[in-house]
């Protein structure tokens, strides 16, 4: 931060510390003028008016006031009164005329001028009125911070860009001196903020100073927090943010003590949250300014608390599908209501997450700060933002944007400055020679000469361009139009991505851009070209195509890995997620590149359900691993360097599998999905784990990362087998009835067809330990109702293919079967 900034920042909050300590705790009071309303005792009509008024009982305060007036018409407080009343009423010309009475009565009464001005500040076109009134007060009352901070109001514009004539840039001069004569004010700070972030001259830093310190002087200003946190996230600057809220977090905690101890427990409850919320805030923009990498889940957390800070139209903005959606989606949403339209929306949403295998959607994270972003740089002339914000929350910031007022007729191209990105240039260039050209003016018709001609033209004192005669007359003024500068803002968008130069004119003025309407050309083929080269159609065309993209950056380059996802039953019934990857040696490179010799693997794992929301996220780590000694190539080493099992328990259910898996060294990483259905094992029936495909199953006396009810089970997350490779596979069985002696008798029959067939092929199966060789069907009895079963399939006489292995096992006691399958590869050697 600037050394200016920090000097602001420490005379924000030395005026915010001079105040009570219980501002922290409750709203403000509105500070009374210096100049009391003088009381008539003996008027009980006014009397009771006033009771009336301070129960906010305001239509019988009125009739009391008026009952004042008709018994005394020269009393400046009874019109007063009356003109409060109807100011709360929101009658403003009835107020207006009140107040006018009242300074009429009695001129040198401050509080007379203040309502007056206020009042005109309600009614259109009386802003001037207004100032006039307010000076008038302030002159009278030069030391109350409420006429100050109306005349702050009087000098502000709804439209941020613009200023009136005669007035100052807007009203921060008024509102400082507000602030200084109430520390305490309860919304000055925040004007004061809003002054600072004009579009056309922004200061953030002064801005988000001013709105935290609002909120520390008044807990309940919801909005000057949710600016503040707004600014944090359009300019990035999380390192202020932590700064300014530790100053906050003191404050509020040092104000609490206070508080606790001068008056215990009378916090207002919305009041005690303020150091919570800064609390929580500063730790979240701490993790963002601190972490290296992106935290899109972070980011949604500061998202989410900054809706809800906002008031719920602005919120909508947020989530309108409009400008994101397909038609068909989009009527279908719109046409929804209730739950239905937010589980939609959700849906929506979650099939455009760019990342499944994290639970924060970074896509959705993307479309709130594009909205940002367009709320603020797109909306000075229409709400929630012009075509430029449309465009930008389709398609996310263009590679190249350049404003300019352009010239009637003048060429945009041709005064367009050289880019820093080649690609850009040669958009321009050719959609300069072959595309739209920019060729707007206010109803007039644009004279198009032929190349060269211009001369000419001058010469032969007129000249006939496809029937319509050009006189010298008209060439003169169009090019004299050129010269007193006829013309208006524009913007070009050029998307190199695509291929596309946009155009945005502010054809009509207040700041509304859109495509540049069509204009009267003299030559049919210029007209043609524009037609068909315009912004509107070729925008058009694209958000057919797609409405809205999203180039996700995962921040590395592609980890190639495969993965394997089973099922067994873990205590108490419960479901356990079997994991298995491999990971190719060639592409952790070597230690020649200066990366260290070791690596280590971030993993994460995440069920979708049919809507593809989140259910269940699982964060591991293998390593650390030992990197080549020298560069391997990927045509040499394509076999797994690294086999990696997990086991977590999860519940059962159809889902979507997405894994993670980074290398922390290089930053590789990769993202792949896959449907499985995790069994439920919490029934009393007969039950069959998934198939496990291995490499090779052994029996094993130690424990180890791939051992499993005594076996060493190699796993083969690929399932790819060489041809004369056997394919091992091994399973788990449970509830098995035992007879009368306690014993299990079953049957397993196995069965590989084809994947894209169901024609049956012979082959045969060769036992492992106590396993029979068997043909097709392979019969078994034990002692247990829960047992595990192991062969290895020959695939010898199977000709390349993708198959699949179908595995019965039959109850013979209980005369009760179950069937579980799962798919393989063979490839010839």
């Amino acid at each position: 931060m600037s050394r200016f900034c920090v000097l602001l920042v420490a005379a924000l909050v030395f005026c915010a510390s001079q105040r009570p300590a219980q501002a922290l705790l409750a709203p403000a009071p509105v500070p009374a003028s210096e100049h009391s309303v003088p009381e008539n005792l003996h008027d009980s009509s006014l009397e009771a008016g006033k009771a009336h008024y301070e129960a906010e009982r305001f239509r019988e305060a009125l009739a009391q006031f008026q009952q004042a007036i008709e018994e005394d018409g020269g009393s400046a407080p009874a019109h007063y009164w009356r003109g409060m009343a109807h100011y709360k009423l929101a009658a403003y010309r009835k107020a207006a005329s009140s107040f006018k009475r009242t300074v009429k009565l009695d001129e040198k009464w401050a509080s007379g001028y203040l309502g007056l001005g206020k009042s005109y500040l309600r009614i259109k076109y009386r802003i001037l009125d207004a100032r006039n009134a307010l000076r008038m007060a302030a002159r009278l009352a030069p030391t109350d911070p409420e006429i100050q901070y109306h005349l702050g109001i009087a000098h502000m514009n709804p439209r941020l860009t613009d200023q009136i004539v005669g007035g100052a840039r807007d009203g921060r001069s008024f509102f400082l001196k507000a602030t200084v004569l109430d520390p305490a004010h309860p919304d000055a700070f925040y004007q004061i903020g809003r002054c600072y972030e004009r579009p056309e001259s922004p200061e953030f830093d002064k801005a988000m100073a001013a709105y935290l310190s609002q909120f520390k002087v008044n807990p309940f200003h919801n909005d000057a927090l949710g600016r503040f946190v707004y600014l944090a996230l359009l300019t990035d600057w999380y390192g202020l943010a932590v700064e300014l809220l530790e100053g906050a977090e003191d404050d509020l905690g040092a104000a609490d003590d206070l508080g606790a101890t001068d008056n215990p427990g009378t916090a207002d409850d919305l009041g005690a949250l303020g150091p919570a919320i800064i609390g929580a805030l500063r730790k979240q923009f701490s993790t963002l300014s601190e972490d290296a990498k992106p935290r899109p889940d972070v980011l949604h957390e500061v998202i989410e608390t900054y809706f809800s800070l906002i008031e719920p139209d602005e919120k909508e903005v947020y989530r309108d599908l409009a400008h994101v959606a397909p038609p068909d989606e989009l009527a279908s949403w719109q046409e929804a209501g209730g739950s239905g339209r937010d589980a939609r929306w959700h849906a929506f949403w979650n099939a455009r997450d760019s990342n499944p295998a994290t639970v924060v959607n970074e896509r959705l994270v993307e479309h709130y700060r594009r909205v940002m972003y367009a709320r603020y740089h797109y909306s000075q002339g229409q709400h929630p933002y012009d075509r430029r914000g449309e465009i930008h929350v389709r398609f996310g910031a263009p590679e190249d944007r350049r404003g300019d007022v352009h010239i009637a007729d003048r060429n945009a191209y041709g005064s367009a400055a050289i880019a820093d990105d080649p690609a850009v240039d040669a958009v321009r260039e050719r959609n300069n020679r072959y595309g739209y050209r920019l060729r707007v003016d206010r109803g007039r018709m644009t004279i198009v000469t032929p190349e060269g001609m211009t001369e000419e033209m001058y010469e032969a004192g007129g000249i006939l361009a496809d029937g319509i005669v050009a006189s010298t007359g008209q060439l003169a003024m169009q090019d004299e139009r050129k010269l007193m500068g006829h013309g208006y803002a524009t913007e070009s968008w050029v998307y190199a991505r695509y291929g596309l130069e946009l155009f945005f004119v502010d054809q009509f003025g207040g700041g509304r851009f859109d495509y540049p309407w069509g204009n009267l050309l003299t030559s049919p083929q210029e007209t043609v070209r524009q037609e068909l080269y315009s912004p509107r159609r070729l925008a058009g065309e694209l958000i057919k195509r797609s409405p809205e993209e999203y180039r996700h950056d995962f921040g590395g380059e592609p980890l190639e890995y495969a993965f394997d996802a089973v099922s067994f039953r873990a205590d108490n019934g419960a479901t356990e997620l079997d994991l298995s990857y491999s990971i190719p040696v060639w592409q952790f490179g070597d230690v020649s590149d200066g990366k260290g010799n070791s690596t280590r693997l971030e993993h994460l794992v995440t069920l979708r359900d049919s809507a593809m929301s989140p259910r269940f996220s699982h964060a591991f780590g293998f390593g650390p691993f030992d990197r080549p000694k020298r560069q391997l190539a990927e045509s040499h080493v394509k076999v797994p360097v690294y086999t990696l099992p997990e086991r977590v328990v999860a519940p059962s259910g159809d889902y979507t599998l997405a894994v993670q898996v980074r290398d922390e060294t290089s930053q590789k990483i990769g993202v792949y999905r896959r449907p499985v259905r995790l069994s439920d094992y919490s029934g009393e029936e007969l039950l069959i784990s998934d198939l496990k495909l291995a490499t090779l199953i052994t029996p094993s006396g130690v424990q180890g990362p791939f051992v499993r009810n005594g076996l060493n089970i190699t796993p083969n997350p690929g399932r790819l087998y060489i041809r004369e490779n056997p394919v091992y596979v091994y399973y788990e069985v449970y509830n098995l009835n035992l007879d009368g002696e306690g014993k299990t008798a079953y049957e397993i029959l196995y069965e590989i067809s084809p994947r894209n067939g169901n024609e049956r092929r012979g082959w045969s199966a060769r036992g492992q330990g106590d396993m029979q060789t068997v043909m097709m069907v392979f019969s078994g009895a034990g002692y247990a109702a829960e047992d595990r079963e192991y062969t290895s399939l020959d695939t010898s006489s199977l000709p390349a293919g993708e198959y699949v292995l179908t595995v019965t096992f039959t109850d013979l006691n209980a005369g009760s079967s179950v069937t579980k399958s799962a798919n393989f590869l063979v490839m010839e050697r």
